[in-house]
This record gives structure tokens, sequence and C-alpha cells, in this order.
């Protein structure tokens, strides 16, 4: 699945991949966590969250693949839905079936505010009224999505054809697939189902609902697998800790434990853009081309000869 004739490229399942993708698409006040328990604690630090994306392996037989809930229509219950009609889009495909349905929030404070943006914005009022399927070949015709998405293409030096090795060699196959609420209700948008999954009408805090429903899933597995993960669309934390920090009547006891926040979002956010940006600058095929021009030239060589030449000598003095 490294490469794909359609022109998608494989990306990694990293919440900074999806946070900056995000963030290139014109998204505005949204970035994605890695989430590592339900537990209401775990899930209440990082609120609000709008969205959920669950990635699951592919086993075979019904492990993590069975789903309750009940097939709808997307356009009478008014979701945003599009199908994944090409391979290695699933991870952008679920993040963008996501936000396409997390409401506009204006925000009187600088950068709290929710918006999609213009790219997304004239995408979806493009393709209001079509149906999953064409809304999916919509979003595989952008060039835009296509660029940004290909920009986090896993970087490697060879380029191998999997139909060389035996079956079990070949790399898993992985899917994700997003839970939000939407008008109420508790959806499950899987690009490769026909139609949105609903499951539960939300009470209070939907991610009860969602919580529930994700963990009766990771049941179908065997005892001790580690064959999923979880992500959380938040709210930027960045701008709003640093306001709440910037408010004089705040207690001290508050303070400090804000404080430690901020540090810990502003060097998440420093070295996830660190390794955006050595992902989005693959400096593998000229570090490979370089060896193989001192190799040539015969550089290498001659290198290799005097360090030898320079522990032998060690050696004999010791």
């Amino acid at each position: 699945m490294a490469e794909d004739p359609s022109g998608w490229s494989l990306t990694e399942s990293d919440p900074q991949v999806f946070t900056q993708l995000l963030r290139e698409l014109g998204v505005k006040g949204l970035q994605v966590d890695d989430l590592y328990s339900l537990d209401a604690a775990t899930l209440e630090v990082l609120k609000p969250i709008h969205a959920l994306i669950f990635l699951f392996k592919y086993i075979g037989g019904d492990e993590g693949q069975e789903t309750s809930g009940i097939e709808v229509d997307p356009l009478e219950s008014g979701v945003w839905f599009a199908n994944q009609v090409i391979n290695n889009s699933c991870g952008t495909l679920a993040a963008l079936n996501a936000v396409m349905n997390i409401p506009s929030q204006w925000s009187e404070h600088s950068g709290e505010e929710i918006a999609l943006g213009s790219e997304l914005e004239n995408l979806r009022d493009f393709g209001a009224g079509m149906s999953a399927f064409d809304l999916g070949h919509v979003l595989s015709s952008s060039d835009r999505i296509r660029e940004v998405h290909n920009s986090f293409a896993r970087s490697s030096p060879f380029s191998m054809d999997p139909s060389a090795f035996p079956e079990r060699e070949k790399e898993d196959a992985y899917h994700f697939v997003a839970y939000l609420p939407v008008n109420g209700v508790l959806y499950e948008l899987d690009g490769l189902r026909r139609t949105p999954v609903m499951h539960a009408a939300v009470e209070h805090d939907w991610l009860v609902q969602a919580r529930e429903t994700i963990e009766a899933r990771i049941a179908t597995y065997p005892p001790g697998s580690v064959m999923f993960n979880l992500l959380a669309v938040r709210s930027a934390a960045i701008p709003r800790l640093t306001r709440l920090l910037n408010d004089p009547t705040l207690p001290a006891e508050s303070h400090m434990q804000l404080s430690d926040q901020l540090e810990y979002e502003n060097n998440k956010a420093n070295k996830g853009r660190t390794e955006n940006t050595l992902r989005q600058h693959n400096l593998l095929p000229a570090v490979f081309a370089m060896l193989k021009a001192m190799g040539e030239t015969g550089t290498l060589v001659d290198e290799a000869r005097v360090k030898g030449q320079d522990r032998r000598a060690r050696k004999e003095k010791e």
C-alpha cells in the first residue's frame, strides 16, 4: 500500500500529521491528539472534543469490523458523508468526514474560533445534495487535498513491488473511521460503508455514548490485542490556555497547572512542526544520491581506508 496508481500515497497515523493537514487545508481552531484512554478524567483534560477518529486493523473474520447501529441516508439525516473511492486516503477522508460536520464557532477571543476555511467551504457548498459516492469522487479529484495529503507521505529510499512478497510479509491493512455527534445523534462515519451509521441519541455528553460504542467494538478483538488507536479532534489548546493565564483573577494554584499544560502544548507543537518539516522535505533521495556519488568517485573508499589505518595504528600503540 505504499503507492497507488491513483496518485495518493500512504501517510502516517500521527496526530501532528492530522493537525497540520487540517491547518494546511484552511481549518482553524482545531487540533488532533492521541487519546490513550477513554476514562472520564482523560477526556475531561482534552475537552472540548468535537470528534474521535478510530484506527483499527483488518485481521480477518469479524474481529474489529462488526459494528452496531443503523445505516441512514446522509441527505435525510443532515450528515455530510463521503465514500472512500481510492486507496490510501482513509485517514484524510476520516478527518474530512469529521470536520465537515463540526459546526463553525465564532469567538471573541483570537485563535479560539472554529472555521473550515474557504477551500473546504467551497467543496462543501459544491457537493450539497450529492450522494456519498459522488462526494468521494469530488474529494479525490481535488488537487489541493491530494497535494497536502501526499506531502505527509512516508519517506522511503526504496520502491518495492508488494506483489513480490508473500502474503504474510505484506504490510498490515489499517482503516480509519470517525465518530461524532450530528444534530444530537452519535454517528460513525466509515468511508468504506455505503452510508453513515447511526448509534444513539446524545443525552448530555456525547462522549459517554461514544465511549460505550467504541469499547464495545474494541471488545470484539482478541484479549490483549493492540490493533487500534484513537485520536481526538479537539479545540486548539494554546490560544485558550494563553488567554486563561493572562487573566489577573486566576488563582495561583490554577496558574501553575495551566502553565504546565501550556508548556506541554508548546513543546508538542514545536516537535510536531519539526517532524512535519522533515516529512514534507524528504532528504533521503538526496542523501542516497550523495552517498552514491561519493562511492563512485572513491571518496568513501579513501575515507574508509584512512580510518582503517588509524584504527590499526592505535591498536599497535596499545
